[in-house]
């Protein structure tokens, strides 16, 4: 009788692994469109795709488009100098953030005049940064580039800011 116990608990207890983790799997997989970026999917990454994307067509250093590139540098820029982030820059780890910046516009295409201009003007305070400026303000700057991009280029919709830097709008 211990014996059938034992292999009835296990089986509950696999069971509701596998349910957690496929309703888990299930809730982070598919976009619902509440408050995350469109870049890693969604009808309106395609729509993106197409006004910019990486020059040879394929990813680039790990990101699948421009809108994921975008995303990941908003949030590398939030974790760094977002919530107090600013009055302790960690001025090394700024240097190589904008060193990876540049390494990636490089290779970042688009026709869209307004976008072109805003990813100049991310490239030039990168470029300051990656030459040893420890301006807060260029770091300011940087980071709300990458935040208005992601609402206007993605619609990112997880924030109430928005600074109006960026010439290109949606």
């Amino acid at each position: 009788m211990k014996r059938k116990n034992k292999w009835t608990t296990s089986i509950i207890i696999f069971g509701m692994m596998a349910i957690l983790f496929g309703a888990y799997y299930g809730y982070t997989a598919l976009d619902f469109g509440q408050g995350k970026s469109a870049a890693g999917g969604g009808s309106e990454a395609g729509a993106s795709e197409q006004v910019a994307q990486f020059k040879d067509g394929k990813s680039n250093k790990g990101y699948k488009n421009v809108g994921v590139f975008i995303a990941d540098f908003h949030e590398k820029y939030n974790k760094s100098l977002g919530w107090g982030g600013i009055d302790s820059v960690k001025w090394t780890d700024q240097k190589k953030i904008a060193g990876d910046i540049l390494a990636l516009m490089a290779s970042v295409q688009t026709d869209n005049k307004a976008l072109q201009t805003d990813f100049e003007s991310i490239s030039t305070y990168a470029k300051q940064v990656e030459s040893g400026a420890k301006d807060k303000q260029i770091l300011l700057k940087l980071h709300r580039y990458f935040h208005d991009l992601d609402v206007e280029f993605n619609h990112y919709k997880d924030t109430k800011d928005y600074y109006d830097v960026t010439e290109y709008k949606s």
